[in-house]
């Protein structure tokens, strides 16, 4: 009897994980299928890059989230089936390729998000998370109920498909991704001058490249944008920070936790080496998106070690004080935010951002190839 009891908590604690992980898998679906923002997802965040990235979908239309759905919404249905004598065989067969597809799913998308993306999406780990559980608990289950010796095929082949999936991601999923669009009013672009720049200040073509210091995808675009502007002088990216920390920008909506606190100091650091000190800003720059250690990869600097830094290269904890005094800092910052929001729709806030005359891009790529080619397409730049 104790046993029998133990089986139906076990499948009961199953199906109500499944059921969450359904729920989750739902909503991330219909956000990528909507392209509205999700609670606690803001601009620019880990989340909200991660679920807009071009690794989200299958061939660029179908949600991966909307596939995982199925899969756990066919869990909670042969779930239903075990009772069945008859049945019980074949539905804990497909138990067990449901749960070694959903393992072998968390483990390619944990990659894609530490290796690729470089950012974790909160509401797929915690997906993954309970997928994993679920998973257990089927190979569990199964054993217990329904031993065989094609329990160990089944599980493999649901790995299989796992693999087939990210094969198939692989090879169809494109090089470069973007979000675009265009403003029926001038745009209030920061100018080479006023700003730093990557490149000639005599390019014909100026780019404002809108970036955070502690956005990662921003890491990847500024490196990508140093090479290009090499092998392309007529091409120069004015460098525009945009703070993601609602702390100081008024187009953040306050919440519980602030994902980019120190953005707004940050900024303020680079500002003030560029302003009192033009020609060490491209040492500071660096710096900011180098990684401090690169076997364990890149994270963002602290407050407290880029301002030791500012002073070095300013000459002291003075000298970085007076420049952070700058008030053309604050208008600075204020004209940045004026071209973050005129370039936010609902759904489309991430960033970095590449604005061009009245027409702005949300960029995801992985090298100069992939920047060139998205400033050919949407700005006709060649």
């Amino acid at each position: 009897m104790a046993q029998a009891n133990r089986a139906v908590i076990l499948k009961r604690v199953t199906a109500a994980l499944a059921t969450v992980a359904l729920v989750l898998c739902l909503v991330m679906a219909l956000h990528s299928l909507r392209g509205t923002a999700m609670i606690g997802c803001g601009a620019g965040s880990s989340c909200d890059s991660v679920l807009g990235s071009r690794w989200s979908s299958l061939m660029g239309t179908i949600p991966v989230a909307g596939i995982a759905a199925g899969v756990y919404l066919a869990i909670l249905l042969c779930l239903c089936f075990v009772k069945d004598k008859e049945i019980a065989p074949l539905a804990w067969k497909f138990l067990l390729v449901f749960g070694g597809a959903i393992l072998g799913s968390a483990i390619w998308f944990f990659i894609l998000q530490k290796w690729v993306l470089g950012q974790f999406c909160k509401y797929c780990m915690a997906t993954h998370a309970t997928g994993i559980v679920v998973a257990g608990l089927l190979w569990y289950q199964a054993h217990k109920n329904c031993p065989a010796k094609w329990n160990p095929p089944c599980a493999v082949a649901g790995l299989l498909l796992a693999a087939a999936l990210a094969g198939f991601q692989l090879l169809t999923t494109p090089k470069t991704a973007y979000e675009s669009g265009e403003s029926a009013y001038a745009l209030p672009l920061l100018k080479a001058g006023e700003m730093p720049v990557l490149g000639s200040e005599d390019a014909t073509y100026q780019i404002n490249l809108m970036f955070d210091y502690q956005c990662s995808h921003c890491r990847k675009i500024h490196s990508a944008a140093k090479e290009l502007v090499e092998n392309h002088p007529d091409i120069a990216f004015v460098l525009v920070p945009c703070p993601l920390s609602y702390a100081c920008n008024p187009y953040i909506p306050a919440s519980g936790v602030d994902r980019f606190a120190g953005s707004c100091e940050l900024a303020r650091a680079a500002l003030a080496v560029w302003r009192a000190a033009p020609g060490k800003f491209s040492d500071f720059d660096e710096w900011l998106f180098t990684a401090d250690d690169p076997a364990k990869g890149w994270y963002p600097r602290s407050v407290e070690d880029a301002n030791g830094k500012a002073a070095e290269l300013l000459g002291g904890q003075e000298q970085f004080y007076e420049a952070t005094r700058d008030a053309a800092i604050s208008s600075i910052l204020s004209k940045s935010f004026e071209l973050f929001g005129r370039t936010t729709i609902q759904g489309k806030s991430g960033i970095p951002r590449l604005v061009y005359k009245s027409q702005w891009v949300i960029p995801e790529v992985d090298s100069p190839d992939g920047l060139m080619e998205i400033l050919g397409s949407e700005f006709n730049i060649q």
